[in-house]
């Protein structure tokens, strides 16, 4: 996805609180996460980082996971 297609994504989705990302990741203050990594994203040449991170959450808002979360020691 292009920048400006991850922008408008997120401009029309609504976003949770807290979203798990995979079995290791969860993202808390999704909305906050979101603007700050569209901002970086935008400022920076090489937001590799910031884009890499919002497609990760893209793709948990699409499909959720579903798996247990690694167990507590």
């Amino acid at each position: 996805m292009t920048q400006q297609e991850l922008i408008t994504y997120f401009e029309t989705v609504t976003l949770p609180e807290t979203l798990r990302l995979d079995r290791a990741s969860t993202q808390g203050n999704v909305k906050e996460a979101v603007k700050r990594n569209i901002e970086i994203m935008l400022t920076n040449a090489d937001g590799g980082r910031a884009m890499h991170r919002l497609t990760q959450i893209k793709n948990a808002l699409e499909t959720p996971f579903s798996g247990q979360a690694i167990p507590k020691l």
